[in-house]
């Protein structure tokens, strides 16, 4: 008697079978792909301080950014894409493909008279695409240290560089005030070389126009770019004038009626245009065919407090310098001819630190581990390029022990324990003014349709509309009934059904909490000391003829402070107490005979003396 089973078990093994030959042949056909064709050319651009609800798709009629809207409609959408939630961490992590925990950029932000940087013996992403024979190019901010000349861009693997070196300047005259002291000084670079040119053109512009230059000598060459477009948009700039923008594009956003969040849109559009000129210049020189284009913001905008420029990261809770999603969940999109699976909305887990690997893999790169560092990032190039899986599970938005918190996601779930400046940016900020009279979606549409992007993808008002609707975030029950407070105990959310972060469900999961905080831990014990170091008054512009300078020659001078990192103005109780770290008995990543790329021995690895931490809190408390 047969088995009555057996033709179903029969038909099983067939589709397992014919899945597993699709999987086979579509990752030939990738690794075919990558062998037979010429590198791609790569660009990377990023927006500083962009919120998540400033771009239009993801559902906001407010500001008008047709051009990433279409780039985004004709490629991915990255709607689960994570950062740091500060710029010098979420670009070191960008940069080396690693977590800024493990390198000791995960304390705050470089300002421009701090003698540290991201380590010299971090191998970061131009080294790698120079090695296998890209042509290496930064335009606009790097933020990563500059203290001395080792660490500026062109000493770390980018051929050029045209921007400027600390964390902003005004977007005229170049100038850049620290809020931390009283130094101001000239900022802007060609290379090693100040660059007086730009005085008085718009940064955006300027920007924009020194990309376009790149891109134009690269045409004439058989070489493949990897060109990384920094913008200051949409940061603030100087305190004293933070929102800038030429009239002539503040006007056309005369129905907002908040002045400053005017301006804000017209920095965005500004913004806007550069991501068309930059695809139209591709174009031009027979490049976008074998391009990869990424737009993505280093953290969530900042509607509140320092720095201020009415970014909205609504509905998302909190903003910059947080652990909430608004944040570190930061509008992101991938466009490009060599992925397979386009006009898509992809909710896959993505960190910044991933950029890396998945664009090396994308150009034939090998990364594994390096004698430099090894990666912390994932490899997401076939999940993206042919809609497969969901590689990460995990995601480390930052474990920061002398502000003392938290913020960490693992399959779905995300704790958070601590918090920032007492919880002042603890809140839902940047909901649009119902008093403003916002163009329709038939005038979004129209715009969007308009551009040269749209019509190259050949984009109908259907599929935005549908795209749009996916993209948007609907946070369901606006009323939090389980409040959180990280400051009293750790909290947890289901971070994929409330996404914006409004009902604890710390008490519904005590085991789930338990194995998070273990995992926690291995996270603490192999991170990084903080590199961070004081503010020196040698930097002093005056010193330079007015100029940010590097002004110290041997990067190991960092090492000999004579002042300790003092205990910051955190947001933990006042019961919490800061315990000295003792290098013996905590673990540590910095190499003690740490190497620069050239082979030369330097001093980084002394920086791991004289840092305060703060101890991990009790779970129960």
């Amino acid at each position: 008697m047969s088995n009555p089973c057996s033709g179903v078990a029969t038909k099983r093994m067939t589709h397992l079978s014919t899945v597993l030959v699709v999987c086979i042949i579509a990752h030939q056909a990738l690794a075919y792909g990558q062998e037979s064709r010429k590198p791609p050319h790569i660009v990377i651009i990023t927006a500083d301080d962009m919120g998540w609800n400033d771009v239009g798709f993801h559902g906001s009629n407010q500001i008008a950014t047709p051009n990433i809207d279409a780039l985004a409609y004709d490629g991915i959408i990255l709607n689960r894409h994570y950062s740091a939630p500060m710029c010098t961490p979420s670009r070191a992590a960008l940069m080396t493909g690693r977590n800024p925990i493990n390198v000791g950029m995960q304390h705050y932000v470089i300002d421009s008279d701090e003698p540290w940087g991201l380590g010299l013996e971090q191998r970061i992403m131009p080294e790698y695409f120079r090695a296998a024979g890209y042509r290496t190019h930064m335009v606009g901010k790097w933020h990563l240290g500059f203290f001395t000349e080792h660490y500026i861009p062109t000493s770390r693997g980018f051929d050029t560089h045209i921007g400027y070196l600390g964390p902003y300047v005004d977007y005229w005259s170049y100038v850049s005030k620290m809020n931390s002291g009283t130094f101001e000084g000239y900022d802007l670079r060609q290379n090693r070389y100040v660059n007086y040119a730009a005085n008085g053109t718009y940064a955006t512009d300027y920007f924009t126009t020194a990309a376009k230059d790149i891109i134009a000598q690269h045409g004439k060459s058989a070489e493949p770019m990897l060109l990384v477009l920094n913008h200051l948009a949409p940061h603030a700039g100087n305190d004293d004038d933070p929102l800038q923008a030429p009239q002539e594009t503040i006007d056309r956003f005369a129905y907002i009626k908040d002045p400053r969040r005017r301006t804000y849109a017209a920095m965005m559009s500004k913004l806007d245009d550069s991501v068309g000129a930059v695809y139209e210049s591709l174009k031009a020189n027979g490049m976008l065919d074998n391009s990869i284009i990424v737009f993505l913001s280093d953290n969530g905008g900042v509607t509140r407090g320092m720095h201020s420029n009415t970014g909205s990261n609504y509905p998302f809770r909190g903003q910059k310098h947080s652990p909430w999603e608004g944040a570190v969940r930061t509008a992101a999109l991938i466009w490009s001819p060599l992925l397979q699976d386009t006009q898509r909305v992809s909710n896959q887990w993505f960190h910044i630190s991933d950029w890396l690997p998945t664009l090396a893999s994308a150009a034939g790169i090998t990364m594994g581990n390096s004698t430099f560092s090894d990666i912390d990032g994932i490899d997401q190039w076939e999940a993206l390029a042919y809609g497969t899986g969901n590689p990460r599970q995990r995601l480390m938005n930052n474990l920061d022990e002398i502000f003392g918190y938290t913020s960490y996601v693992e399959n779905g779930f995300k704790y958070i324990n601590g918090t920032t400046l007492d919880g002042l940016n603890d809140e839902w900020y940047g909901e649009i003014d119902p008093f403003d009279k916002l163009p329709g979606s038939d005038e979004y549409l129209t715009s969007v349709m308009s551009t040269g992007i749209a019509r190259a993808g050949k984009l109908d008002e259907k599929l935005i509309s549908y795209l749009r609707q996916h993209a948007k975030v609907n946070c369901g029950n606006a009323i939090s009934n389980k409040p959180c407070n990280p400051l009293v105990r750790p909290c947890l959310f289901d971070i994929i059904n409330d996404p914006c972060e409004m009902h604890n469900i710390a008490g519904e999961h005590p085991k789930k909490l338990r194995e998070i905080r273990q995992h926690l831990e291995q996270y603490r014990l192999r991170a990084a000391k903080p590199r961070n170091r004081p503010h020196d008054p040698e930097a002093d512009p005056t010193n330079f003829g007015g100029v940010w300078n590097w002004w110290r020659t041997d990067p190991s001078t960092a090492a000999k402070q004579l002042h300790e990192i003092p205990p910051p103005s955190h947001s933990l109780a006042k019961d919490t107490q800061l315990k000295k770290l003792d290098p013996s008995t905590t673990p540590s990543e910095i190499p003690t005979d740490a190497s620069s790329p050239d082979g030369k021995a330097t001093a980084d690895a002394a920086f791991s003396s004289k840092i305060y931490v703060i101890s991990d809190r009790d779970l129960d408390r």
